[in-house]
């Protein structure tokens, strides 16, 4: 057992082999009772030695995962975990992870993202901190404060600044990385004031400033739906802290759906004012954001299970994924001529590339307008103010159906290929793809350190400009491109 007195209290971890593991350090109040819906309050200080063996409970979640994460659901959720090779006086580089989930599922626990490998192999801290999802961290309504998730992610990263020198980390060199929403958050913290100062680095890995998120339209209606699903009459913000928890989740589960209906949950950051006081793309834009170095990719296929289902024609399973285009599609925009040409310029090249598979360039259509663009429009718009950004994208086919899907690069970081946790059937364990977990895992490590991800395993990754486009192609021999996909990414123009 390991002991470390942090700011608040001692903690009990475990000394595993090469490294110590804190499990479930509370970072503020349980956000119960009264302190639901509010921002999280700094943790009360202890007596006791608090046992940090264990995971705490995670964020109630919206619909059930595959593989289930395993643990209990709470609102007393507000835990992080530290793995370091040292509890000592080295001040390393510290790795912060924001877990994705669409802001309605997740939790700094699965097995995926275990930071031990990644802490022993690089010599770095690596933190992963909960935050509250749903109705729960992100209900817009006037007598609560908004966007309480991304305050819990700012209010951990404080709990770092505060207190990560006892762990052998470095408080002044901590890069914020993470997945999807976990991205998109980051795209946040990078324009948001309250974050200033709390990170140095960023690593969004599917995820950016999505031009088409963060209006408060749509949460604003969803969390009118909410109160009327429960019966709450005028915005009874006492009636609705007091409300049973597993009504909540219901009523939450029924405005948010599940994963194929993310575009239309109303659980998820929007502007308002202070927090997100605009939209992130245009703070970026402006010159007034945090500009840290980045990198930022996309999978190759995010969302390859498109084609799957529509080329095996699965019955019942047709409609459903139709409809998930159609609502990608009609959220792009109402221009129904322009939508069109974008649509047939991705059939035509898909075609080409893909005579066999029908349906495949809807894959990439609705992969570009949810990841790539967007991608790519944080870029363009970050790069003329921070110049050390790169841009990658992840090729490395799953075990299933050998597509670069959602999620799939994440065990790649971690160093986690062995995990059952792992999307789509998981990756076959062998040379190539320890190689390039390896690769991968050096250079979110020395661009944790440095700021630079180029190491001797891999070719010179350039920084992304405007003109030359130096994108990394991440694969079993990875290489760079420059301008990939123009075609495609240039029929974007005046879309997105």
């Amino acid at each position: 057992m390991v002991i470390i007195e942090t700011t608040k209290g001692n903690v009990r971890g475990t000394q595993e082999a090469g490294y110590q593991c804190f499990r479930g350090i509370p970072f503020a109040k349980p956000p119960l009772g009264d302190l639901r819906f509010r921002e999280p309050l700094p943790v009360d200080r202890w007596e006791e030695v608090k046992d940090a063996t264990k995971f705490g409970s995670i964020p109630i979640q919206s619909y059930p995962e595959d593989p289930p994460i395993g643990q209990d659901e709470s609102e007393d959720c507000l835990f992080l975990n530290i793995w370091t090779p040292s509890a000592d006086n080295k001040n390393r580089a510290v790795m912060f992870w924001i877990y994705g989930g669409g802001f309605i599922n997740g939790a700094s626990s699965r097995s995926r993202v275990n930071g031990a490998k990644l802490a022993v192999y690089g010599d770095v801290v690596v933190v992963s901190s909960n935050y509250r999802l749903g109705a729960l961290g992100f209900l817009n309504l006037p007598e609560i404060p908004p966007n309480i998730g991304i305050l819990d992610q700012i209010a951990a990263l404080k709990w770092v600044q505060e207190n990560i020198e006892r762990f052998g980390g470095d408080p002044n060199n901590v890069t914020v990385f993470g997945e999807s929403a976990g991205a998109s958050s980051i795209a946040i913290l990078l324009a948001s004031p309250l974050a200033k100062g709390l990170f140095h680095k960023a690593i969004m890995e599917s995820g950016a400033a999505n031009p088409r998120n963060y209006e408060a339209k749509r949460p604003r209606e969803g969390a009118e739906e909410f109160l009327t699903k429960l019966r709450i009459e005028n915005m009874d913000i006492d009636a609705l802290r007091a409300f049973p928890l597993k009504k909540l989740k219901r009523a939450q589960q029924k405005i948010a759906g599940g994963i194929i209906n993310l575009s239309n949950n109303p659980f998820q950051p929007f502007v308002d004012g202070k927090i997100i006081p605009e939209h992130p793309l245009e703070i970026m834009r402006k010159g007034k954001g945090n500009y840290v170095p980045i990198i930022i990719g996309s999978n190759d296929d995010e969302v390859g299970f498109i084609s799957l289902l529509l080329n095996q024609e699965i019955g019942k399973t047709i409609k459903p994924v139709m409809n998930y285009v159609q609502n990608e599609l009609q959220s792009i925009g109402n221009d129904k001529k322009k939508i069109e040409n974008l649509v047939n310029i991705y059939k035509e090249e898909f075609e080409k590339e893909y005579p066999n598979k029908p349906f495949k360039y809807f894959d990439a259509l609705i992969s570009d307008s949810m990841f790539g663009i967007p991608i790519i429009r944080t870029l363009e718009a970050f790069v003329h103010h921070q110049p050390y950004a790169y841009c990658y994208i992840f090729n490395y086919g799953s075990r299933k159906n050998n597509i670069a899907v959602h999620t799939l690069e994440i065990p790649f970081v971690f160093g986690n290929l062995d995990t059952i946790d792992v999307a789509d059937g998981g990756v076959e364990i062998c040379e190539e793809t320890e190689k390039l977990s390896k690769d991968m895992m050096d250079s979110w490590i020395a661009f944790a350190k440095r700021g630079n991800p180029n190491h001797k395993g891999l070719p010179e990754w350039p920084p992304y400009d405007l003109e030359k486009r130096a994108t990394m192609i991440l694969r079993g021999n990875s290489k760079v491109e420059y301008n990939p996909k123009a075609i495609l990414r240039e029929a974007w123009n005046d879309i997105i």
